[in-house]
């Protein structure tokens, strides 16, 4: 598996993750992804962290952490949470081991107990370092609305550059909202217009169709669960 400096790997190394070739499907990998991401954001929020940057950091912490783990050794509830701890600390919103813990079994009861979890939210905190090379920055994609949230749930980061994927969730926010088209109809944010090769050269129309389509399957997926959730007994 390959990854360069800017930590990004190529798709086919997504389908051969080591959970992937632990024998978890792609299929119940990405949910496990978005169930990490899920926890981040669920136990984040009842602290009053913001998702730029610490929620955010947090997020692709987890995912660069499963390139090189499966979660099958490291189930994805709790390392989140040492993802959550270290992204406290790197982006100066730094929480203590103690209260992160207790929100997780007050929300989590099922998954987290307060016999151990503090000595394995540390120690894993220092395997997640271990793991992404001690290397704690990360840049991300900004000023594309509430979309660049929703993209944290996919492993996107682990495949663009943040630009690319900001440059793609504008092009979905101006299609959505029907920006850039002539009163005929016509659309002037084609190939033609090539406006976001002032940002990002290189990009085509199917790069970044590709990235929102990613990004809309799993906003489908987050609704019908949150569905769920909500009419379950």
């Amino acid at each position: 598996m390959s990854v360069n400096t800017n930590w990004l790997w190529n798709p086919e190394d997504l389908e051969n993750t080591p959970s992937v070739r632990a024998g978890i499907s792609i299929e119940e990998e990405n949910d496990l992804r978005k169930e990490g991401v899920r926890v981040i954001k669920e136990i984040g929020k009842s602290i009053n962290l913001k998702t730029n940057p610490t929620l955010a950091t947090a997020s692709v912490f987890f995912h660069r952490f499963y390139m090189f783990n499966t979660f099958a050794d490291y189930p994805p509830r709790m390392m989140a949470l040492a993802c959550l701890f270290l992204a406290g600390k790197v982006e100066e919103t730094p929480k203590k081991c103690r209260d992160l813990v207790q929100i997780a079994i007050d929300k989590y009861p099922m998954h987290f107990s307060g016999n151990n979890s503090m000595d394995e939210l540390i120690l894993l905190e220092r395997i997640l370092l271990q793991t992404i090379r001690f290397d704690v920055h990360v840049e991300h994609p900004t000023n594309a609305w509430t979309f660049i949230n929703d993209s944290l749930a996919t492993n996107l980061c682990l495949l663009w550059e943040p630009e690319v994927i900001a440059i793609s969730m504008l092009y979905m926010s101006f299609k959505m909202e029907r920006i850039g088209e002539s009163p005929e109809g016509e659309d002037k944010m084609g190939e033609d217009a090539e406006w976001w090769n002032t940002y990002v050269q290189n990009l085509t129309v199917p790069m970044m169709e590709n990235i929102c389509h990613k990004v809309l399957d799993c906003l489908e997926v987050l609704d019908n669960i949150r569905y769920e959730t909500s009419y379950s007994i």
